[in-house]
């Protein structure tokens, strides 16, 4: 009996101490520093959203990686977004390019990652533009959109005791065009295409952003695997992803993310973190700090907690 109990206690411990880490993950649109918000301006808030995206996560560990949209670069310190939050977080590495044509002035997809966990590799990352020539710098889809968009992506490998573990991760950050439906539907082709023809499909997949567009849109549901209708061409995608939020509060209706730096928010989720099935869910909630009764930016944060499928 002492030998069985003694077998038992082991495998009890083992299966905690060695408990795969979950993967802690933030997107969060910081709402650019160009904008004319009196109060809200960027010099107002920065510290409080300094404060937001370096909290405990769900799980009471910090976020592994953070998607920030909107984030400024621009030789201007007083509005270089990219600059302070860099400087800010020195236990983040971070990948960034401007979605214009000069790299050193505009708007970035800002992607940082835990440096002591996560080292991004040197031969698959970068930016490519939602159009349909994705990598010519400033490009867009459709003439009628309001700004050029991109992605800034990563394949990560997981660290243990500084060594690579041999698990990895592809991590993505976008923003979809505010105005334009159909450039919003075409990046979602576009990226899940993306996706579809990466070299490694086993590879677990995690893309966040603020997508301006409800969980009813098409662009959105194309992501989860329902048909859409582009160019008169009726479009089933390859595969689903799998809205992280949704996973584990499918009948939340409070899910509003955009506040605009009102007392409320409105009624409609548009900023998202998708995964791939090989991901499981663990958490997911919507942030809504505030203080003194103001925002740190426009929209709310979106948080997932995650962890490898076994």
């Amino acid at each position: 009996m002492s030998c069985r109990f003694f077998l038992f206690f082991w495998v009890l411990f083992s299966s905690v101490l060695f408990a795969d880490e979950p993967i802690n993950i933030l997107t969060i649109n910081i709402r650019l520093s160009y904008g004319k918000d009196g109060e809200n301006s960027w010099q107002n808030r920065q510290e409080f959203l300094i404060d937001v995206i370096q909290s405990k996560a769900g799980s009471g560990e910090i976020y592994d990686f953070i998607g920030c949209q909107e984030a400024v670069v621009d030789p201007r310190q007083e509005i270089n977004q990219v600059g302070y939050i860099v400087a800010n977080m020195p236990s983040y590495d971070s990948i960034w390019l401007s979605r214009e044509k000069t790299p050193e002035r505009g708007e970035t997809m800002l992607l940082l990652w835990r440096s002591d966990r996560w080292r991004i590799d040197k031969t698959d990352k970068g930016t490519f533009w939602l159009s349909d020539t994705p990598e010519v710098a400033g490009s867009k889809t459709d003439p009628k959109a309001g700004c050029t968009r991109c992605v800034t992506f990563g394949l990560f490998h997981e660290l243990k005791d500084g060594k690579e573990s041999g698990r990895k991760i592809y991590v993505a950050n976008t923003h979809y065009d505010h105005i334009s439906e159909y450039s919003r539907q075409k990046a979602s082709k576009q990226i899940i295409d993306w996706i579809a023809n990466r070299k490694n499909q086993k590879i677990p997949f995690v893309i966040m952003g603020d997508l301006n567009c409800g969980e009813k849109s098409p662009a959105v549901r194309y992501l989860q695997g329902d048909s859409m209708k582009l160019d008169n061409i009726d479009l089933k995608p390859p595969f689903s992803l799998v809205d992280t939020f949704r996973a584990v509060n499918p009948d939340a209706v409070d899910v509003g993310t955009f506040n605009g730096f009102k007392k409320n928010t409105g009624k409609e989720k548009i900023d998202y973190i998708f995964v791939t099935k090989n991901l499981k869910t663990i958490s997911s909630k919507i942030i809504r700090t505030k203080r003194n009764g103001r925002w740190a930016t426009d929209h709310c944060p979106v948080e997932a907690i995650v962890s490898w499928k076994q």
